[in-house]
């Protein structure tokens, strides 16, 4: 995977607290599974969000489909 330098301005605290939770010791990795976390929970806000609308019907989605089972072979041969 390419990588892309980049310029950032951190405070040093949190860089030494992130550093000691993660046990990361690269500032590139530590930044890295930052960005990848950040991602994650955004992704998983904009999901529970999208749930919690079709939960109390603000949704476009048709609904529940019933279940047909009509061609199921319940017998075998």
């Amino acid at each position: 995977m390419a990588k892309q330098k980049v310029s950032v301005t951190l405070t040093p605290e949190r860089v030494e607290r992130a550093r000691a939770v993660t046990g990361r010791s690269s500032l590139s990795e530590l930044l890295d599974d930052a960005l990848d976390a950040l991602v994650d929970r955004e992704l998983e806000r904009r999901w529970l969000d999208a749930h919690e609308r079709a939960a109390v019907g603000e949704t476009d989605l048709p609904g529940e489909v019933p279940v047909d089972l009509a061609d199921v072979p319940w017998e075998s041969e």
